[in-house]
This record gives structure tokens, C-alpha cells and sequence, in this order.
């Protein structure tokens, strides 16, 4: 995989120029690849920091809910729960990275989280899913298999049927 040394943009084998910058396809680097360690440490950090968002969401939801509506203090811990069951997992990711690209790839859950924080925990509800879905869905995506090719490193039994 080359890169353009003046833009950074990636470029194909065969080109001749690059066509981000126009730059000359003999004037390319090799972009130093991330290690696997770096990719999930990197992951970890991003899921321990949204946790701590959804901490203080939650909390924040669950002392409003005190003085307007239990719905509120229900979100709230909602929220906390979840954080906590992300710290968990987080804790985990170096000693078994199997599975990430399907746990973070399906929208639906972080869609409902959005949707029951709008409603009933107002705007400050959604700085933990716009967070999670910039921050730590995206980045999984843009490195699929990356973190694919990490999981069946990990787990070289697991042989998937591509049939």
C-alpha cells in the first residue's frame, strides 16, 4: 500500500500520479502500519473514555431525575450500567479481541441508546452517542480487518465458512 509523501494520500501500485495532490507516484513512502497492539490500545483508550462520558450522563441524569421526573433517574442508570459493562469490556480486549468488528458494526443499539436519551434525558444524552459513534464506531469500521484479521489471530481455531 503506497502513500503520497506531500499529501498522505493513499495511492494505487500502478498510478502515476497521485490524485489527491498531482504529485509524482515516484515521490511515495510506505505508511508504517499499526500494530495490533497499538490498534487495541488505541480502541480501549476511546471505550474507557466513553464510559467516563456515560458516567457522568448518567449521574447527571439521575440527580435531575431527583427533582423532575423518575424517568430521568431511570435513564441515568441505564446509562451507568452500560458504561460499566463497556469498562468491563475494555478490560478484556488484550486478552480476548475476538468479535470487535460485530459488536461495534450493528447500528441499531447505539441508535436506541440515542433515542431514549433525546426523549427522556434531553440533549446531554446524545454527547454519549454522537461520542461512541464518531469516536469508537467509525473507528472500528476504518480498520475492520484490521481488527478482524487481530480477532482470528487471537482465536486460530474459529475458521469461518464463507460459503
Amino acid at each position: 500500500m503506497k502513500f503520497c509523501s506531500k499529501c498522505g494520500k493513499e495511492i494505487v501500485d500502478d498510478a502515476v500520479f497521485c490524485p489527491s495532490c498531482g504529485s509524482a507516484v515516484g515521490e511515495t513512502v510506505q505508511q508504517p502500519q499499526k500494530n495490533s497492539t497499538d490498534l487495541l490500545n488505541t480502541l480501549v483508550q476511546r471505550i474507557n473514555t466513553n464510559a467516563i462520558i456515560w458516567i457522568v450522563i448518567g449521574a447527571l441524569q439521575i440527580l435531575g431525575g431527583l427533582f423532575f421526573s423518575y424517568f430521568l433517574a431511570i435513564v441515568g442508570a441505564l446509562n451507568i450500567f452500560s458504561s460499566i459493562s463497556d469498562l468491563n469490556y475494555s478490560k478484556t480486549l488484550h486478552q480476548n479481541p475476538t468479535g470487535i468488528v460485530e459488536k461495534f458494526e450493528p447500528l441499531i443499539g447505539p441508535i436506541i441508546t440515542l433515542g431514549y436519551n433525546l426523549i427522556f434525558g434531553g440533549v446531554i444524552g446524545a454527547v454519549g452517542s454522537i461520542y461512541y459513534l464518531l469516536a469508537i464506531r467509525s473507528f472500528v469500521l476504518e480498520n475492520r480487518e484490521k481488527f478482524t484479521n487481530i480477532g482470528v489471530a487471537a482465536n486460530p481455531t474459529e475458521v469461518k465458512n464463507e460459503n
